[in-house]
C-alpha cells in the first residue's frame, strides 16, 4: 500500500483544517450561483478549506476551461506547499500569481514546463495532463489498470490507468476518457475532491490514546493502535500538533526537538529540550485529527503528570506526589 508519502504533512493540514468534515448537506457553503448539483459538493469542501476561489465574487466558472497556471495555484493550495521559499524553476512566463505555485510543484517534482523555460501557464490543461498533475501529486502510480477507454496512449496513459484504478474517474463515457479534451473548472473540482477523498481513506492518522509529561523535557504519547511498518517517526510527527498552554495562561506551540517509536510501535516518545517545563506549570497539548489529549504538569514542585483520556486533564491526589499519584 502507498503511503503516501509526499502527500502525508499536507493532508494533516487539510483535515485539521476541515476536521474531517465532508459537506454532505443540501446547502451550498459558496457563494457561487453557477455551481450545479454535480459539482456542489466538491466546491463546496474545496471552498470552505480556501483552496478555491471563483472567477469573481459570484462565479465559480464551472463550466469554463482551466488553465495550466490556475491548475498549479489550485495544486499548490491543496498540497499546503510553501509558494514564498521554493526555488525558481527556470521558467520565464509566468506572472506574480502563479510564480511561486509553479516553482513549488517543480520543485518536488510535480510538473514540468513546455519548454525548459517557458511553463505557458495560460494554456487549457487537457484531461491528460491533469491525471498526470493529480498521480504524480498524490503518489498514485501503483494504482494503474487497464480502462476500457479507447482513446487512452501516450504519454498520459499510466496516469489515466491510475486515475481509474483508485476509483477516481470513471471516464467521460464508458468507452472514452476525453484525453486530448480540454478540463473544466467543475470537472478539476470533482476530480480533486475525488482524490482528496481516496488518499484521506487509504492513508494512516495516528491516534492519541494517552499522555504523560515524564520530565521537563520528555513527553511520552500513546496511540490507540501500533504504527504500520511502512509508516516512520518523522510520518507520526508531521500528523500531530505539539502546544503547551502554561497556568498563566499563554499557549506556545512547538515541534519536537527530537522523537522516536517504541519496538511495539505504540508509543511516541517526544524529546522537548528546546521547550524546558522546568520551574513551570500547565497543560501539555497533544492534537490528531480527531481530538485534543492533554496531560498537566507542575515542575514548580512535582515531576510528572499524566492523562489517560481524551479532553480530561489528570488531577493529583492531595498530598501524593504526581508519580504516586499516577499510580
Amino acid at each position: 500500500m502507498n503511503k503516501f508519502s509526499l502527500f502525508t504533512a499536507a493532508t494533516a493540514t487539510t483535515v485539521a483544517i476541515s476536521s474531517l468534515a465532508v459537506p454532505a448537506s443540501a446547502e451550498s457553503s459558496h457563494p457561487f450561483t453557477d455551481v450545479g448539483s454535480r459539482y456542489d459538493e466538491a466546491v463546496s469542501f474545496l471552498y470552505e478549506i480556501e483552496v478555491v476561489n471563483g472567477i469573481s465574487a459570484t462565479k465559480f466558472g464551472t463550466s469554463q476551461t482551466l488553465t495550466r497556471g490556475d491548475a498549479a495555484v489550485i495544486l499548490a493550495n491543496m498540497l499546503t506547499l510553501d509558494t514564498e521559499n521554493a526555488p525558481d524553476a527556470g521558467f520565464k512566463d509566468l506572472n506574480n500569481r502563479v510564480r511561486g505555485s509553479v516553482n513549488a510543484l517543480a520543485e518536488i517534482g510535480v510538473i514540468s514546463g513546455v519548454t525548459k523555460t517557458e511553463f505557458k501557464p495560460g494554456l487549457t490543461l487537457s484531461r491528460g495532463a491533469m491525471a498526470k498533475f493529480l498521480v504524480t501529486a498524490f503518489e498514485l502510480e501503483e494504482y494503474k489498470e487497464q480502462t476500457p477507454f479507447s482513446d487512452v496512449g501516450g504519454v498520459f496513459k499510466p496516469y489515466i490507468e491510475a486515475l481509474y484504478g483508485t476509483g477516481i474517474t470513471s471516464g467521460k463515457t464508458s468507452t472514452s476518457y476525453g484525453t486530448n479534451l480540454n478540463i473544466t473548472r467543475g470537472e478539476f473540482a470533482n476530480l480533486l475532491y475525488g482524490t482528496y477523498l481516496f488518499v484521506v481513506e487509504n492513508s494512516y492518522f495516528p491516534l492519541v490514546a494517552n499522555v504523560q509529561v515524564t520530565s521537563a523535557t520528555q513527553t511520552k504519547i500513546t496511540l490507540t493502535e501500533a504504527v504500520p511498518a511502512e509508516y516512520t517517526a518523522d510520518d507520526v510527527a508531521a500528523s500531530l500538533y505539539f502546544s503547551v498552554q502554561y497556568s498563566g495562561g499563554s499557549t506556545v506551540e512547538f515541534e519536537p526537538a527530537s522523537y522516536s517509536l517504541s519496538a511495539d510501535r505504540k508509543t511516541f516518545v517526544i524529546n522537548h529540550t528546546n521547550l524546558s517545563l522546568a520551574g513551570k506549570k500547565g497543560t501539555m497539548i497533544i492534537e490528531d485529527f480527531e481530538a485534543e489529549v492533554k496531560a498537566a504538569f507542575d515542575f514548580t514542585a512535582v515531576k510528572a503528570t499524566s492523562s489517560a483520556n481524551v479532553d480530561s486533564t489528570f488531577e493529583q491526589t492531595a498530598g501524593l506526589p504526581a508519580t504516586q499519584a499516577a499510580e
